[in-house]
């Protein structure tokens, strides 16, 4: 999830797996599974980046919970 900003200026937690496609014009408009239409400050550069880092970093998270040996070992 990542933190967007409303154009009242309120910010709000996005589930970015929600979004369907990005419209830019002076603002940005979201258009989301559900239906619903979220207008926000961020550019749609700029959600890009953000989304790009939030999966990065889960599936870096992942990964490294993977690539960590098991504490006990194997069968014990």
């Amino acid at each position: 999830m990542i933190w967007v900003t409303r154009l009242d200026g309120e910010r709000v937690l996005l589930n970015d797996d929600q979004v369907l496609f990005v419209e830019a014009t002076h603002d940005t408009l979201l258009v989301l599974s559900s239906g619903d239409r979220l207008r926000i400050l961020e550019s749609p550069e700029e959600l890009v980046d953000r989304v790009a880092q939030w999966r990065q970093r889960i599936m870096g998270l992942s990964l490294l919970h993977e690539l960590e040996p098991d504490p006990i070992g194997p069968g014990e």
